[in-house]
């Protein structure tokens, strides 16, 4: 595939090895991999956990390309590298499995939307860092570099369309070859191929304000503005900060490729591309009428956010409900995400984003359920121990049942595991993005499923439980069933030899209501040989993502931190990973302090990893105190899914 760019021969080799303080490390000619990230056991192992792996192993031999082929030229471009290696993993997999369907689908939510949520932070910092000790090198390996690298990628292959972005990438690479490149000489060649055929773009002045400065912008576009007719815009752009009192101090500006569209109840345009360079603009787009609604970032190959005015929101809710198949798909994924996120930094109402997840029982396909689901469980991290969850939980289940119900669970006839009547890919996906929907907001038929099926397993001592969905039956029995199942996990997990399997056992130990057991795991996790070093971490993080044992995981944190820090500070991700994940879902008052203390008893250390914690914390704290009332207080009188 990548060979379509530059024909090198790639002769290579891999390597599994039992300990790696990263997943995999690119070598010329022998990538290796910690066991976890290339051996598959397919008897056993989920969709989603093969394509994992299948990722991973592309991603290294990109890399013979982008970094082993042409290295850049200082650290402070590693996303020259890494950008590219993380882009060409989803090109690469769409090459091996089309159905997959990762770069026009799976990378927004997995990369796109991912990165925006930390981009989107005041402590974020430009793709293009200073690096002046050999001290600054660890910290620009982060997402930053990874997944906005990717992201600004694929935005820039769009604007210059495929043909030109793959030539001008292969001059990059032939010039460049068995040698060293900075950003400025890929700008160069990705410019000379534009002027190539008459088009003159400046790539570089483009692109530096997308790599020099750190964030991105939200772009706000409104209609029927009462100085013009109705066929023009306004545009404008800011600095998106989920921080509102961070915003006045930015005055960042953007050269923003603006794909819109104009639509109604039965039809939509063909894309019309704005460059929107100043903070407002106005321009021209067509006669638009009373029910016209306007779209914008077209299958979301920008950068950025986008923004309407209230009633251009009502209008594609509206569209949602009636017929969403006139909106790809990418762009119904993009609005979840975009109304959620835009809800949170209170540039939007509240109400707007539950009220547009009301369409959902409508929605057939996987991408848009993957994007609120990783809204909704954000959400519900934040909400799991106020005193009227069940009223947000509840709301979830009503936009659930339906699909839940249609769907079914996957056959566990012997031959047929993880397959319903040998259905797609992307219908199991889908399928089993439900099932963990409802399974998690406490469906009880979806309850009742897990139980048996792990019942059966203990009686009988043959799992025949689909492998699509056995991390869900796992958790979800432990969280139901009593010490006995617990017991019985932790047994299967020691007896298995399946890498993958091994992963989810582990897992579904810290989904247990019993904070005995937990602590008891926490423990045996750090002073045993039964949990290898590279799983520590996944055990605390996962126990905090548990209401019942989010204070014991922050509480070990910090009673252990000097022994975690002294495993792991040096290992690329690892400290950053565990510090996120063991603090992301902190929200009241007491744990924000709690927080601050242990920042100035631990001394700073751990790089950029704890200011951004401590912000992330505040921000949650913040939306409790702001917008917690206002977001109840919609659930509490919403109607059937409409927009009265």
């Amino acid at each position: 595939m990548v060979q379509s760019y530059i024909p090198v021969p790639a002769d290579h080799d891999l390597l599994a090895v039992p300990k790696h303080p990263y997943a995999a490390m690119e070598n010329w000619g022998l990538s290796v991999f910690v066991e976890q990230k290339i051996l598959l056991d397919a008897e056993v192992s989920s969709s989603s956990y093969q394509m994992e792996l299948t990722m991973v192993v592309v991603h290294e031999i990109c890399h013979q390309w982008f970094g082993d082929l042409v290295t850049p030229v200082w650290w402070e471009d590693v996303w020259l590298k890494e950008g590219f290696a993380h882009f060409f993993e989803y090109v690469g997999t769409d090459f091996l499995f089309p159905k997959w369907n990762m770069e026009k689908q799976r990378f927004l939510t997995d990369v796109l939307h991912e990165v925006m949520i930390l981009d989107g932070l005041r402590s974020s910092h430009p793709i293009s860092q200073e690096v002046v000790q050999a001290t600054d090198i660890d910290r620009v390996f982060d997402w930053i570099a990874y997944k906005k690298g990717a992201a600004l990628i694929r935005m820039l292959a769009n604007v210059m369309g495929q043909r030109l972005f793959q030539k001008g990438l292969n001059d990059y690479l032939m010039t460049h070859m068995y040698a060293n490149a900075a950003r400025g000489d890929l700008w160069n060649k990705l410019s000379q191929a534009m002027r190539s055929e008459g088009r003159d773009i400046d790539i570089s002045e483009m692109m530096d304000r997308w790599t020099l400065q750190m964030g991105y912008p939200v772009v706000t576009i409104s209609k029927n503005n009462s100085e013009f007719p109705s066929s023009f815009l306004t545009v404008s752009q800011e600095h998106f900060l989920y921080a509102e009192e961070a915003r006045s101090n930015s005055s960042f500006q953007w050269q923003v490729p603006l794909t819109v569209a104009l639509g109604n109840a039965s039809s939509i345009s063909a894309e019309r591309l704005l460059w929107i360079n100043n903070n407002t603009e106005i321009h021209r787009i067509g006669q638009m009428e009373d029910d016209t609604w306007l779209l914008g970032n077209i299958n979301q190959t920008g950068y950025f956010r986008v923004n309407y005015d209230l009633q251009n929101w009502r209008l594609l809710m509206q569209q949602l409900l009636n017929n969403p198949e006139i909106i790809s798909v990418g762009n119904r994924a993009g609005l979840i995400d975009d109304a959620f996120n835009l809800a949170r930094a209170g540039y939007l109402p509240q109400s707007i984003p539950l009220q547009m997840i009301g369409y959902l029982p409508q929605e057939r396909h996987f991408l848009p359920w993957h994007a609120a689901s990783r809204v909704l469980y954000q959400l519900d991290k934040l909400l799991d121990r106020t005193q009227e969850y069940n009223l947000f939980s509840d709301y979830v289940l009503k936009q659930v049942a339906s699909r839940y119900h249609k769907m079914g669970w996957p056959s566990n006839t012997p031959g047929n595991e993880g397959s319903i009547m040998q259905a797609s890919y992307q219908t199991e996906e889908l399928q089993r993005e439900v099932i963990m929907l409802a399974c998690s907001f406490g469906n009880k038929h979806c309850h009742r499923q897990a139980v048996t099926q792990i019942s059966a397993w203990i009686s009988s001592n043959k799992n025949r439980i689909p492998p699509n969905v056995r991390d869900i039956v796992y958790c979800t029995g432990v969280s139901l069933m009593d010490e006995d199942v617990w017991e019985f996990i932790w047994m299967k997990f020691h007896s298995s030899d399946a890498v993958s399997e091994k992963k989810i056992l582990l897992e579904a130990l810290t989904c247990s209501d019993n904070s005995f057991l937990l602590n008891r795991l926490l423990n045996l996790s750090l002073t045993s040989d039964m949990v290898p070093d590279q799983d520590l971490i996944d055990v605390i993080i996962h126990v905090g993502r548990n209401p019942h044992g989010r204070h014991l995981a922050w509480s070990y944190f910090r009673e252990k931190w000097d022994v975690l820090n002294a495993r792991y500070g040096e290992a690329l991700f690892m400290n950053s990973k565990l510090i996120s994940g063991v603090t992301e879902f902190l929200n009241t008052e007491t744990e924000l302090n709690e927080l601050k203390e242990f920042i100035q008893s631990s001394g700073g250390g751990a790089g950029p990893a704890l200011p951004r914690a401590l912000e992330i914390v505040e921000g949650n704290v913040r939306w409790h105190r702001l917008y917690l009332r206002q977001f109840y207080q919609w659930l509490r009188k919403a109607p059937n899914p409409n927009l009265g």
